[in-house]
């Protein structure tokens, strides 16, 4: 019953998220820009003002989700018992995403002005934090009672809390990058309108990747459950082999953007022509045993049957195209920290919707299952043939400093 609930909470979770990972990367490509222009004052306003449009646009969003949860949860299937577990949940998890946020966003802020290790320090506290709380407020002990669902929103929220002081701690402290100068109407105006211009682009590029997954399975649900079991287990296959291409993309974005914020177009071309060849290197490079062990990988998490079949099927045909998918990812980052977002994003809704759901469809239908492969090999291809197109065609934007 819980980790039904826990389902249809999955939505609403991931649109918090999703939001806070758009203000986040708002933040790095700002504050790397403005420390680049070696703008400091600029830097530690924009810090203050980010700070405080997160948290009003997290407390709007919470208000909303609060008075509109019969409604959405009810909507979307849950009723009765499952209904009140959802509803258990998410009245604790709204509220926290107030300090979801701030710490999201202050290590945006931290990758921003080159600090990657306290970020990723902070990340993990986070994790062992949560890790530990779960099963106390969950399960109980001793004169802590148990808490079921709502103690996993509890531990997620104390967590969270902890984090708040470290992230702030760093961001004030150790990079000195927070003005407690009062902020004018003007300056959180202007702010805003940076936000809005990477982290709208880049929370909808993020929100969007599951509704894609989504609707791809539910092509190859009309396989079976086992077709389906397989294709989710290669894909979390996937994104464990492709790991280094993402670090590579958060690495070099503020690295990127600082450059671009100093007006440093040379260096800015370097790093640009190094992150696209890293990635496709890194991509066929871990391609390679992918395909030569797919069926023991597979394995690993599935014996036998229509699922690890499947599941070995996908890791035979799609990693081929990896080296695609690493351009059109690092593409997308570049044109995100380098003053074009918005081309950035229609390169991940051209891959997803355009391509990847279309595709899926229309493959599934004259060839069965391998034909949903095809429809992954395809879209990273064409969508990386576009990528490269828009990457010779649309040259950094002049900073304006």
């Amino acid at each position: 019953l819980e980790l039904a609930a826990l389902g249809f909470c999955f939505p609403a979770v991931h649109v918090i998220f999703s939001i806070s990972l758009g203000l986040s990367t708002a933040g790095t490509a700002v504050m790397a820009q403005r420390i680049g222009a070696g703008n400091t004052d600029g830097a530690r306003n924009f810090a203050r003002d980010t700070l405080i449009v997160s948290i009003l646009l997290m407390a709007a969003v919470a208000t909303i989700g609060l008075l509109t949860m019969d409604l959405i949860f009810s909507a979307i299937g849950a009723t009765g018992t499952t209904l009140a577990q959802v509803k258990s949940f998410m009245i604790v998890f709204y509220p926290s995403a107030l300090v979801l946020v701030i710490p999201m966003v202050s290590n945006g802020m931290l990758r921003g002005a080159g600090d990657t290790r306290w970020p990723a320090i902070i990340m993990v506290i986070v994790a062992v934090l949560n890790a530990g709380l779960d099963p106390l407020l969950i399960f109980g002990a001793g004169p802590i009672p148990a808490l079921g669902l709502k103690g996993a929103a509890w531990a997620t929220l104390l967590a969270r809390v902890v984090s708040v002081f470290i992230a702030l701690g760093i961001l004030h402290y150790r990079e000195r990058l927070i003005s407690w100068s009062r902020p004018t109407w003007q300056g959180l105006v202007e702010s805003l309108r940076h936000i809005g211009q990477i982290g709208l682009p880049s929370a909808t590029t993020n929100a969007i990747t599951p509704l894609a997954t989504g609707l791809v399975t539910a092509v190859v649900a009309g396989f079976g459950d086992a077709a389906v079991a397989g294709l989710t287990t290669a894909m979390r296959i996937e994104v464990c082999a492709l790991l280094g291409v993402f670090a590579l993309a958060v690495g070099s974005f503020p690295v990127m953007a600082q450059n671009y914020g100093a007006g440093n177009r040379e260096r800015l071309l370097t790093a640009r022509k190094f992150t696209l060849s890293t990635g496709v290197v890194i991509s066929l490079v871990v391609a390679i045993p992918v395909y030569l062990w797919a069926a023991p990988l597979a394995g690993i998490f599935i014996s036998g049957g229509l699922v690890q079949e499947t599941a070995t099927t996908f890791l035979k045909i799609v990693p081929w195209s990896w080296a695609g998918f690493a351009l059109v990812f690092m593409i997308s980052s570049i044109h995100m920290a380098t003053g074009r977002p918005i081309l950035g994003a229609s390169l991940t809704l051209v891959r997803l919707i355009v391509l990847l759901i279309p595709l899926t469809w229309l493959l599934s239908h004259y060839f069965g299952l391998p034909g949903v492969f095809m429809a992954f090999v395809l879209a990273n291809q064409l969508s990386a043939v576009a990528g490269l197109i828009s990457f010779y065609l649309f040259k950094p934007r002049n900073h304006t400093r």
